[in-house]
């Protein structure tokens, strides 16, 4: 007899039972309207985990939404030869719970739970984040052997997934207060600016800091690029102070140098369907250096995949 369902909690009158102090039992009455949906956080036990923990609960305060910590790993699917659960269930369980604490003294206000699933980590994040509104990952851009495993996750994730993926690195310092999020376009389709833009628009917002806007795409024809209208995004956000400046055809390294250090980078996972999507090298370089947390925005489109692709997808 298997332990679980695989994609299922080991526990879940467990860990899934576990909420923040003052919540109440059930949901909001229907007149309410549908709750929001809930951020997802992986954790793998590493220290760089733990920091997306912190910022994901701080995010989860922000916008009044639940916080799922989830704890993905395929050793957890081993049986002891009487068939009982993995003997490693209570090191997973240490892990969610190390986390748990780290979310409530992050932002007292959080409401998490919990959660062990046995299985590949970037299959359970990727059906985690189809019901989600935000995945956030931790990432040490430092090539540790013992993070080596879960930065792949974090590459896997953020090509694929339906929801708009934050990937934390290692804390470095403080940033330099004022600093502004910073949205960059002419990455992928032109049509996916709009919500590159929006995303950082709303973190900018939520920080009272400027929004700066960094132009990668090329002029065609000799003529300017319609995304790279400063006038035409000052009228959709007015009430975000915003900069433009022009970087066209940059380097990975170049691009590195405009944006950083930021609350916050947003930019799209880049061109490709859910089924065929890989992150390309200049991503893969950037989420390799960048210092500053980076938001990976999905086009809108992949928020509507029918579900047999979002099911392949997830493997």
């Amino acid at each position: 007899m298997s332990m679980s369902t695989p994609g299922t909690p080991l526990d879940p009158a467990g860990d899934d039972a576990r909420t923040s102090p003052g919540e109440q039992p059930g949901g909001p009455s229907e007149a309410e309207g549908p709750p929001p949906r809930e951020i997802v956080v992986g954790v793998d036990g590493s220290d760089c985990a733990l920091g997306a923990v912190r910022w994901a609960a701080r995010e989860a305060v922000r916008r009044d939404a639940p916080l799922r910590i989830l704890h993905a790993a395929d050793y957890l699917g081993r049986q002891d030869v009487s068939g009982a659960p993995s003997p490693e269930l209570p090191r997973a369980r240490q892990i969610t719970a190390v986390a748990y604490t780290a979310a409530r003294h992050a932002a007292r206000g959080v409401r998490a739970s919990t959660e062990v699933v046995p299985g590949d980590p970037a299959a359970a994040l990727l059906r985690a984040a189809a019901g989600g509104q935000l995945v956030v990952l931790g990432s040490s851009t430092t090539g540790a052997a013992d993070e080596m495993v879960f930065a792949s996750v974090a590459l896997r994730v953020s090509a694929r997934s339906p929801a708009p993926v934050v990937i934390v690195p290692r804390l470095r310092g403080r940033t330099p207060t004022g600093r502004p999020v910073v949205a960059v376009l002419g990455i992928g389709k032109a049509a996916d600016d709009a919500a590159v833009a929006g995303f950082a628009a709303d973190a900018a917002r939520a920080a009272r800091v400027p929004l700066l806007l960094l132009q990668t795409r090329s002029p065609r024809n000799g003529a300017p690029d319609a995304a790279a209208d400063l006038a035409q995004w000052q009228r959709r956000i007015p009430d975000v102070e915003v900069s433009l400046t022009e970087l066209p055809g940059a380097s990975p390294s170049q691009l590195l140098t405009a944006m950083c250090p930021s609350p916050l980078v947003v930019l799209s996972p880049g061109p490709g369907r859910v089924l065929h999507r890989s992150l390309d090298g200049p991503h893969r370089w950037l989420l390799r250096h960048c210092t500053s947390p980076m938001a990976l925005v999905p086009p809108g489109s992949r928020t509507d995949v029918e579900e047999h692709e979002n099911a392949a997808a997830t493997g």
